[in-house]
């Protein structure tokens, strides 16, 4: 039976359920039904991999490839985790890269043909009481009612852990499936401010402080989504080459409704 994955918990079970296959090449489309998975690598860049391209080790996520391109953080010999794994695998010259966790693909593109994230924020709109729903990808909701105009905000994306299929755009009084879409645009994401170390990203607890415009700055804040990803500068080197790049034009961002 395939699963569908929609929480970094979920990835950690499926990918420490089936890491022997993964290991030895085996075929998982079986097991795991379109499962793109999105993380930050070490450059500070959001790269996407299918699940069977990860693996986890004291809970931090690792994604291991044979790209030539890539450069090769660690080896199979830095984990005991392999342990007579390593003669088994299929591919001994594989490369591995620590990521952290930039959430999975929804089945759901903005309108201007992006994939849709969990951790990514939007400025949409949604038709609630409508059996006109959307089925994900670029289809959207309809309402019977023409001169009904929805409900716009700007949002981030999640869902809401095990036991829980489906996506939602994080509201202060209330989650909004997606399901109810009839217009969305990726404007940012939450993973901002990161620290190198970290472990994971509090995507959930990212999403609700931006459901809550009045306790933050929120022209700051979207500032930063529309920025992100990127780490915490730490050495004057890095905050001269954050200056050096070239920054969005502010007046350009959707921070008023």
């Amino acid at each position: 039976m395939k699963a569908r994955v929609v929480s970094l918990e979920q990835v950690k079970k499926l990918c420490d359920q089936f890491l022997e296959e993964s290991a030895i090449g085996y075929d998982m489309s079986d097991f795991a039904e379109d499962v793109e998975v999105r993380f930050i690598n070490p450059d500070g860049n959001l790269c996407t991999a299918n699940v069977c391209d990860l693996f986890f080790y004291h809970d931090k996520m690792y994604y291991w490839t044979q790209r030539k391109n890539v450069e090769n953080y660690m080896t199979l010999n830095d984990f005991e985790l392999f342990g007579s794994l390593t003669e088994l695998m299929a591919f001994p010259d594989v490369k591995i890269i620590p990521v952290l966790f930039a959430g999975v693909y929804t089945g759901y593109r903005d309108d201007r043909g992006k994939k849709i994230f969990t951790g990514d924020v939007v400025k949409a709109t949604t038709l609630m009481n409508t059996n006109l729903i959307s089925n994900g990808g670029m289809s959207r909701a309809k309402h019977p009612n023409k001169d009904y105009k929805g409900y716009t905000f700007i949002s981030g994306i999640n869902n809401f852990g095990e036991g829980n299929d489906d996506y939602y755009y994080v509201l202060d009084n209330c989650p909004i499936p997606m399901r109810y879409t009839s217009k969305v645009v990726v404007i940012g994401n939450v993973f901002y401010d990161l620290d190198r170390d970290d472990m994971k990203v509090d995507i959930g607890g990212r999403c609700a402080m931006l459901a809550c415009p009045y306790r933050i700055n929120m022209r700051n804040l979207r500032i930063k989504m529309a920025h992100a990803p990127y780490f915490k500068c730490k050495t004057w080197q890095e905050v001269a080459l954050k200056v050096l790049k070239d920054e969005p034009r502010y007046d350009d961002l959707p921070i008023d409704m």
